[in-house]
């Protein structure tokens, strides 16, 4: 089984529905509904789930015995004991005052006589521990059961994440080429749901603008208001379907590399992407800069698609 099995299935979300980060939300429900309803997101619950049972009855089972010893350790430790007891070994001492012990710490003057002494005995290990093992123990296995899910493991995500953090401190001061896929963690990203309208697609320039001006921190405090003012259009835009394939960073970066081409003004900065509406349809909105021009671009479903390219269901020049 791999991953492009559920290629329309947000993993990340059902993986927070299993695990019980979604309980009490919003989104719980609307999980609930889809996997009700939606044969792919029943199909992908019911294996996750499993996978999850699977490998948390296994790490139970092995925390359930002790593992005895190994005898090389046992002889080790059996030899630093009774070097312990050995009389003609000093122990090591701290005065009770709290002070240096030593003819370094001796003031000038003094007949030389040591002060009291006391041995200081160090905790090996804190009580609280084997209780913070044990805490970490389910969420560990709804890692695990995820991982097992996807079936491709992290070595593709990391060779490609690896590769593009390489080629970016390696060549700062290039200018990337117009096909280069990039960074998706540098713009903001939202699911707001909103039908914007032609006239409207500008007002998207205008709030990154804003943003750009006020600072990191006052985007990230508008994209929280704005998710937590309009529940219920963060919810339709989880539940459309039709945009499922663009969550997948893959496919966005399609999408964005075919908005490159189709824009024909060379490389393309992402400054706002929204999954969203337009005329009331299913649409990814995206703002980005190029050639010193600031745009807002309307993409349906499809864009990035082999035969389609963008998909463009409108674009306004903003800046």
């Amino acid at each position: 089984m791999t991953g492009a099995e559920f290629s329309e299935v947000d993993i990340d979300l059902l993986a927070d529905y299993v695990g019980g980060a979604l309980d009490g939300t919003p989104d719980e429900a609307v999980v609930t509904a889809l996997i009700a309803d939606n044969a792919a997101w029943r199909e992908a619950h019911s294996q996750l789930s499993g996978g999850v049972a699977a490998v948390t009855g296994q790490l139970r089972t092995l925390g359930s015995a002790a593992e005895p010893m190994p005898a090389d350790v046992v002889a080790r430790v059996d030899s630093a004991l009774a070097a312990a007891t050995d009389p003609s070994l000093t122990p090591i001492a701290a005065s009770s005052s709290g002070a240096a012990v030593g003819p370094a710490a001796m003031e000038p003057g003094t007949d030389g006589a040591a002060p009291d002494r006391h041995l200081v005995a160090v905790p090996s290990r804190s009580r609280g521990q084997r209780g913070r093992r044990l805490r970490w123990a389910a969420p560990v296995g709804i890692a695990a059961g995820v991982l097992a899910f996807l079936g491709f493991g992290f070595q593709q995500l990391s060779g490609t994440d690896s590769a593009d953090t390489s080629t970016a401190a390696g060549s700062a001061a290039e200018v990337p080429q117009a096909n280069s896929a990039p960074e998706l963690g540098t713009p903001p990203f939202q699911q707001t749901g909103t039908d914007y309208r032609r006239e409207t697609l500008s007002s998207v320039g205008a709030m990154t603008t804003m943003l750009d001006q006020a600072g990191p921190l006052a985007a990230e405090s508008s994209t929280s208001d704005a998710r937590k003012a309009a529940p219920e259009a963060r919810a339709s835009a989880l539940v459309d379907p039709l945009l499922d394939r663009l969550r997948a960073q893959a496919a966005l970066r399609a999408c964005l590399k075919a908005i490159t081409a189709e824009h024909g003004a060379g490389p393309i900065t992402p400054q706002l992407i929204d999954f969203a509406r337009y005329n009331g349809a299913s649409a990814v909105i995206v703002q980005f800069t190029a050639g010193g021009e600031s745009w807002v671009w309307a993409v349906g479903p499809e864009c990035g698609t082999r035969g389609v390219g963008a998909d463009t269901r409108a674009s306004v020049k903003v800046g």
